[in-house]
């Protein structure tokens, strides 16, 4: 029985997660951005400033598509590199203005997106949230 209920979480979790990341796709479209420039820059702006290594290990994408995409992301003015002055060798990435906005931008839409889903659930999202938040700490423990 606890398999079945397992399965079931499961494939929620993953329902949950492919529909926001439809929604944002569909939003992203209007940047000329993707759904990994968008975690590239969801990471840039909650750490920087942030080494081309630390993206790599948050998201687990190979250095190549990391050095890929940051090109992309530097060329289109939405972040800036700049040399570590504790080692020169390593360089650091920060959002430029323009990065900011639209990376705000699509954060508040998600934000929004999610609103509407938890609407008719306003007495729960802190149990929701809480649930959430320990199932993860398990995981992390295992993992």
């Amino acid at each position: 029985m606890q398999e079945n209920i397992n399965s079931k979480i499961e494939a929620k979790l993953r329902n949950i997660s492919k529909y926001l990341n439809q929604y944002t796709k569909e939003q992203l479209k209007c940047y000329n951005l993707t759904l990994g420039r968008f975690h590239v820059l969801r990471v840039i702006i909650n750490c920087e400033p942030v080494s081309m290594g630390e993206i790599h290990r948050e998201l687990q994408m190979a250095n190549s598509t990391v050095t890929i995409i940051v090109d992309y992301l530097s060329e289109a003015g939405l972040v800036k590199r700049k040399r570590n002055p504790e080692d020169r060798r390593v360089v650091l990435l920060e959002m430029t203005a323009k990065g900011r906005k639209i990376i705000a931008d699509l954060i508040e839409k998600r934000q929004q997106f999610l609103a509407k889903a938890l609407l008719d659930l306003e007495g729960s999202t802190e149990t929701l949230y809480d649930l959430l938040s320990q199932l993860l700490d398990k995981i992390e423990l295992i993992y």
